[in-house]
Formats: structure tokens, sequence, C-alpha cells
């Protein structure tokens, strides 16, 4: 595997230039600060000082410019010779398959999932996809089209079927990222057994905000899985890695059709012939983007049959006989818990409670929060958890649903569904300027202004990206015991792991997601609308 030791051809000759290069930047640096210039110099721009001073500025920039043409030559040549020997592809391809296995495929890190599974169906969805080479096609379309698949029909057959390029559909809360992490784990399997299979890499495209798409994925597969961008575009380049891309639907919307033309982009290059890729995303939200995908196929998710509700809830026994019986009597609430997540976060909720304490009156949307709030209120009180590690240490009540409320309300207001507890510092430096004072450790709100400005992060805009200063930065600060201890006490990841065992969060590679983005925004919503000393006062309410 590709080290930081090793050299590159080239490398040797360009180490030469960038420091002769340095070293004149630091000669004219002197030379100003003394007061003096080389005397060739000055007869050229003569003995007037502020004439030095402005060429001696002017050159000095023009060295600067030249490194990072420097800089960028050398990246560009590492990135057009990702040639990986017979060894360093094995190593890469086991670090990577490693990491995927421990991050995503987990068993125990997806307990819920699986303790309230329910076998949907599947339906082709070929109007929702382009093919370049197929003839005119008039269709009604619609979220609800498509052709049933057989029962019991896996995705992982749906996708070998469709030469390895699929697009998954469904509403929100059907079971999409739970049949791309099923798609991850049979493709991680057939990695194991077979040395020329794809390791797949899922990715979330939510952390996507309108850069160059094979180097955010580059990038991507360095700081989640710790791969080498030398090693990452070899493996992308002859099909040693299967895209697993998950949420087209949390890009921002402005960029949602970017997103597409640059997936689209990535499929027709001549570099990434073929390339295993799979693509998530809600029905109603990829119907109204007006551009499709070029990927071979699509499927969508089918949500349960309101019969198939009751006969669920009905063999639950003495247990769900409340909510079994409040489903029946309501046709709203029934449609509501069509959706695996529904159904799922219902029967937890609801567990042991009457009848009476189920119905409710309000629309969708009312009724939906109430069962998200039922089912948060049942998860903070439980005496077990979901993931089979020891019970995590009690914490308030009042405190938890408080730093819930403040954790959905920021991630709304920074535009993502992924809090990385190791770089929290880039949430704080994109922020909006008031949610930075909030969110900046006591007393660091003026460094993290100064480090904004020269970060190259723009306060509010999702689609800004750090300069190369703020990642140097990020490298030296992070490392002092100082600036450990201060983000590690405001990072709260204590809380995270306690909201993750209680399963209202849910891990996220190497980050923390809520169960369900439908849940973060409800949550956000109700802390939105709350003031700072309703928050607190919350915080100390006992029970």
């Amino acid at each position: 595997m590709f080290t930081p030791g090793q050299r590159s051809r080239g490398d040797g000759p360009r180490s030469v230039l960038v420091g002769l290069l340095i070293l004149l930047a630091l000669f004219i640096l002197q030379e100003l600060g003394a007061g003096l210039l080389p005397d060739i110099y000055k007869g050229f721009a003569g003995d007037d000082r502020k004439t030095l001073v402005v060429g001696a500025s002017v050159a000095f920039v023009l060295v600067g410019l030249l490194l990072y043409i420097v800089h960028l030559q050398g990246r560009v040549q590492k990135d057009a010779e990702p040639e990986l020997g017979a060894d360093e592809r094995a190593r890469a391809r086991a670090a990577l398959l490693h990491v995927v296995r421990r991050r995503w495929t987990d068993d125990a890190d997806r307990a819920w999932e699986r303790s309230v599974r329910i076998e949907l169906g599947l339906a082709e969805h070929r109007e929702a996809v382009h093919d370049p080479w197929g003839p005119p096609r008039l269709t009604t379309g619609g979220p609800e089209g498509g052709v049933p698949l057989a029962a019991g029909t896996r995705i992982g057959e749906v996708f070998d079927r469709h030469q390895a390029q699929l697009l998954v559909l469904g509403a929100p809360g059907a079971g999409k990222t739970s049949r791309m992490l099923e798609l991850a784990e049979k493709l991680a399997e057939a990695a194991e057994r077979d040395d020329d299979a794809p390791v797949p890499a899922v990715l979330l495209l939510t952390d996507w905000h309108g850069e160059p798409f094979v180097s955010w994925i580059l990038d991507e597969l360095h700081s989640r899985y710790r791969l080498p961008r030398k090693a990452g575009l070899a493996l992308l380049r002859d099909n040693g890695i299967a895209l697993v891309l998950d949420g087209l639907d949390e890009v921002a919307p402005r960029l949602r059709v970017d997103c597409v033309r640059a997936i689209n982009g990535l499929l027709s290059a001549e570099q990434y012939p073929h390339c295993p890729i799979a693509v998530s995303c809600r029905s109603t939200d990829y119907d109204e983007l007006g551009e499709r995908l070029t990927v071979s196929g699509a499927v969508r998710v089918r949500p349960l049959e309101v019969a198939a509700v009751h006969a669920l809830l009905n063999g639950g026994g003495e247990r769900l006989r409340g909510l079994a019986a409040a489903a029946a009597a309501d046709p709203v609430l029934a449609r509501l818990l069509t959706t695996p997540l529904m159904l799922g976060v219902a029967v937890f909720a609801y567990e042991g409670v009457a009848e009476d304490e189920v119905t409710a009156p309000g629309d969708t949307e009312e009724r939906r929060g109430r069962i998200f709030d039922a089912y948060i209120e049942r998860m903070i009180h439980r005496d077990r958890t979901l993931q089979g590690r020891p019970v995590a240490s009690e914490r308030p009540a009042g405190r938890v649903r408080a730093d819930l409320l403040r954790l959905a309300r920021d991630l709304n207001q920074v535009h993502s569904t992924v809090y990385y507890a190791d770089d929290f510092s880039s949430m704080l430096l994109q922020a909006p300027d008031d949610v930075l004072r909030q969110l900046a450790p006591s007393g660091m709100y003026p460094m993290f202004r100064f480090m904004r400005g020269l970060s190259g992060y723009e306060a509010g805009n999702p689609a800004s990206r750090p300069n190369r200063l703020y990642s140097a930065w990020v490298s030296f600060g992070t490392s002092l015991p100082f600036m450990k201890s201060v983000l590690a006490s405001h990072l709260r990841r204590d809380f995270l792991d306690y909201a993750t065992d209680r399963a209202i969060m849910r891990r996220a590679g190497d980050g923390y997601a809520f169960l369900h983005k439908t849940i973060q925004d409800h949550l956000a919503a109700r802390g939105e609308n709350m003031s700072a000393e309703e928050l607190r006062a919350l915080e100390q309410s006992p029970a």
C-alpha cells in the first residue's frame, strides 16, 4: 500500500524545486523585514520604498503561486499513475473490506433493524432510469408504479441481474437504507470468497456538496476508510470497489440534479468502465428531479398492504392488543404503519399500552410526531440495551430530551444528517454565525470565527470547502492536549453512545445519525420553536 514514506516517480526533482522556491520566499521576507533588497532589484525598481515593498509583495505572491502549481502538478501526476502492485492491491483491498465489515455490516450495530425486520416486496421500476440505447417510452410512471418481483427476491439478486448498477427507490422509512446495507453485506461476503470481486464502499451522499465527484469519492475513501488516494483510484479504475451511495434525497435540493449528472458523468467516463454502483433515493424526490440516472435498472421497495399491517399486529398477541385495536378502528393510523420504520417504532412505543392511549386525533404529520415522541420516551426509560452491550450509565431524562432537540436542530441548520464527532470543528466552521455561537465550546467562539476567516469555509454555506490551511490547522491544533480536552468535552460522545444504545440514534460509518431522517426533522422542528430558556428548563425537568 502506498504510504507517505514512499516516493512516486518525479518526487525527487519536484522536492528540490519546492525547496528552492521556499528558500527564495524566505529570502525575500528576510530582506523585506530588514528594509533591504538586492541591489539588482533596486536597479529595476529604483530607491522608492513604496515601489520596493509592492514589488517584493508581488514577487512573494508569485512564489506562492508557483508552490501551489507544483503541488497541483504532483497531485495530478499521482492521480494519473494509480498502478498498484499485486501485494499493494491485496493489502489495500483487505484493509477496505475490514473497515466496511466493522462499520457497516456488523450485526450488533443493526440489532434494532433486525429486531423489527419485515419482509418487504420489491418492484422493477424501469421508467426511473434512462437507457441511452432504448426507444422513447411513454409511461404514467409515478411512485406507485413498477412490476412486482417474486416474493422473497433479495436486493443482491436484482443488483446482479442489472449488471451491478441499480437505483433503489422507496417512500420515507420504507427500508431503502436497510436494503443498501443488505446489499453491502452480500457484496462483502462475495469479496471475502473471491479476490476478484469488488469490495463495497458505503458513502453517504449527504456529505457531497458539489465538488468534482471522483475527487469526492477518493476523499471520502481516505477520510472514512483510511484508504490512500492512489489505492482508491487504482481500485476504482479496475472495478475493485462497488459504490453503495445512500441518500440522493439528502443532498441539498439545489444540488440534486448536479449530483445525478455527476454520477452519470462517472458512469460514462472511459476511466471507470462498468463501475459497480447502487444509489438510493426517496421516490417522490427522485420524480421531481426531471433528470434520470443512467444505471442499468431500478427497483422500488414496496410498502406493506394495510391488511398485512393488521395481520402482523394481530399476530403480536396480548402485548400489541391496544395498538392492533387502534389501527383497526383508525384507517389513517393503519396507513401510517405501512412502512417498516413506522411499524417498528409504533410496536416499541405502544407495547403493552391500552387502545385509548394510542388513539388520538390530528392529521398524518401530527400522528407521526406523537408516535416518535412516544417511542423516544419509551427508549429513554428502557431498562436494557438493544445492542447487546453493557447498559449505558443513566442520564436525566430531561437532559436527554434537550440534547436530542439541540442536536437535531444543529444538524438541520448545517444541512447534514450525520454528526462526525472526530471532525466536529468542520461543522462549527461551516455553521451560520448564530449557530456557531451556540455550538462553540465556552470561550472559544472568537477563535473559531478567526479560523473560519482563514479556512475557506463560508458561514451557512454547506457547499463551501476547506482549504489546505484548515487541514494543517486540524492536524496540528487538534493534536494538542489542550484542544483534545476542550473538544472532547463538547463532543458529547457519551451522549451519542447513550442515544445509540437506546436506538434513538444509530452509527453511520464513523459518524452518528438519528434512527431516521424523519425523526431528525421532527425533533429539529420542535427545537427550532423553543427558546434557549425553554431548552434549559426542559433540561432541568426531573422525569
